[in-house]
């Protein structure tokens, strides 16, 4: 497996694995399939040039997580992995790039939200130093 960072050139590569993560778990994202289906190419790589996006490959495309700027620190979105691939170490690999990344490029904090329903992304991320924010569903984690 690789991990591989999304260009604005690879918009086919981020649409196709987004648009796959919204139609296997809709509920776990803030847009909506319908919605995305209609971005134009243009739409998609500006998205694409937005912040920090990932893609782990195993032969295909496996799982994603994006990562943008906000005031509070670097906001890490969009995680998800393909059922054939969870429980690998594929979501890890992912966290761990956008930490490595985060300290590379200079921020303080990585927050993240994540449903207190979904106990095993909030173990990975416990697992990863994140720890809960104040903010009810939201985990941080500080970057040394």
């Amino acid at each position: 497996m690789q991990i591989h960072q999304v260009m604005p050139d690879d918009w086919e590569l981020w649409r196709d694995i987004r648009l796959d993560a919204l139609a296997s778990d809709p509920e776990e994202f803030g847009s909506t399939l319908a919605r995305e289906q209609t971005y134009t190419e243009n739409e998609w790589r500006d998205r694409a040039a937005e912040g920090l996006k990932l893609v782990a490959l195993d032969a295909r495309p496996v799982a994603l997580v994006a990562a943008t700027a906000k005031p509070e620190g670097l906001y890490l979105y969009s995680m998800w992995v393909r059922d054939s691939h969870r429980g690998r170490g594929v979501g890890e690999a992912l966290v761990r790039t956008v930490q490595k990344w985060a300290a590379e490029e200079g921020w303080k904090i990585v927050r993240l939200r994540v449903y207190d329903h979904n106990l095993p992304a909030r173990r990975l991320y416990e697992r990863l130093g994140f720890v809960d924010a104040e903010e009810p569903e939201h985990m941080e984690f500080r970057v040394s």
